[in-house]
């Protein structure tokens, strides 16, 4: 009798599976690996479906959702399969909402040492994006209700950031005047981790750069760090050139060395013919401390030939041997 083959070795072979072409034998092979028991089978052949656009597959990852919801915490321990499914349905643009709904609210206590930890909240992180594509109605209370999650006092530390910074991306995606109230209302109530913040502010940003920039500008306060890094990050993921101005009226402001290196970050990360000129003016003109900052800065830039060579020449001119070895360091990187 044949030996029956061990879970490594049914994954060794549904992991295979990616490497193949696209043909009904693979299709097969797929569906049944996700109608499998095993949550690490199921997850592996939805994420190869996922990355393959099999929407052929979309009711076969459904049913497995629902499947896997029977007994979470014993069949599908960190909602490891429930993850591989809904990210797949967003890859392949499924557009029927409910298992997406489903997701966005599920919550899995496992227990850990010393307690439970809600295993569930990369689930409705990516649940709230994909809701975010299709729009999907009832969105707003899901995301007011994301907003402010309900387990922030139960779990250790605060896993739960992922849902709130997924929920302000998903309000800009969504991008209503609505959702720009909400995102307002978020910055104004505050929030533990500043990056929850700062993805609010650039959700303002990009529903409307001109109604909203004055008010993200408007944290830009050094004196609460902080607040101030959050607005800067901010403007920095927004690539607006507008940002530009109030960047450098902050760092005139700014003292502390790790704000001063966020603002020059942010700076290099608008990447505009007029902040790079900016950042090089700093690595030709600044005192060193601050020359060196503008060239970590512009390390974002290091596969841009072109720039690079201008930097170089900015670097040489300038005849500070430790700036000279910092370039070499960050942007002579092996081919």
């Amino acid at each position: 009798m044949a030996k029956r083959a061990s879970l490594d070795d049914k994954l060794a072979a549904v992991r295979l599976l990616r490497n193949q072409p696209t043909s009904p034998a693979l299709v097969a092979e797929l569906r049944k690996a996700i109608a499998d028991r095993s949550n690490f089978l199921a997850s592996a052949a939805a994420v190869i479906a996922g990355d393959k656009r099999l929407v052929e597959l979309t009711p076969d990852l459904e049913a497995a959702y629902n499947r896997f919801l029977i007994d979470p915490i014993k069949n599908d321990k960190l909602c490891r399969a429930k993850v591989a499914i809904v990210e797949a349905l967003d890859k392949m643009e499924h557009d029927r909402p409910q298992t997406f709904q489903n997701a966005a609210r599920h919550i899995q206590l496992e227990p850990i040492w010393g307690g439970v930890e809600d295993a569930a909240v990369s689930l409705r992180a990516s649940a709230l994006l994909a809701l975010a594509r299709i729009d999907a109605s009832g969105l707003l209370t899901l995301l007011v209700d994301a907003l402010h999650d309900p387990l922030l006092q139960v779990s250790k530390g605060d896993p739960e950031r992922v849902v709130r910074i997924a929920a302000a991306q998903a309000l800009g995606y969504q991008g209503s005047e609505a959702a720009g109230l909400l995102l307002r209302l978020k910055v104004r109530a505050g929030d533990r981790d500043p990056d929850v913040i700062s993805e609010c502010l650039h959700g303002l940003l990009t529903i409307s750069h001109q109604e909203h920039l004055d008010f993200v500008a408007s944290f830009l306060d050094p004196d609460n760090e902080a607040g101030c890094e959050a607005a800067v990050m901010a403007l920095g993921k927004s690539r607006l050139p507008e940002a530009l101005g109030p960047l450098e009226a902050c760092w005139r402001r700014a003292s502390s060395p790790p704000l001063q290196e966020a603002i020059l970050l942010a700076v290099a990360m608008l990447r505009t013919p007029e902040a790079v000129d900016r950042l090089l003016d700093f690595v030709a003109g600044e005192i060193e401390p601050h020359s060196r900052m503008a060239l970590s800065a512009l390390k974002i830039h290091c596969h841009d030939a072109r720039l690079t060579e201008r930097i170089e020449r900015v670097v040489a001119a300038k005849g500070n041997r430790e700036l000279k070895e910092q370039f070499e360091r960050d942007f002579r990187t092996d081919d």
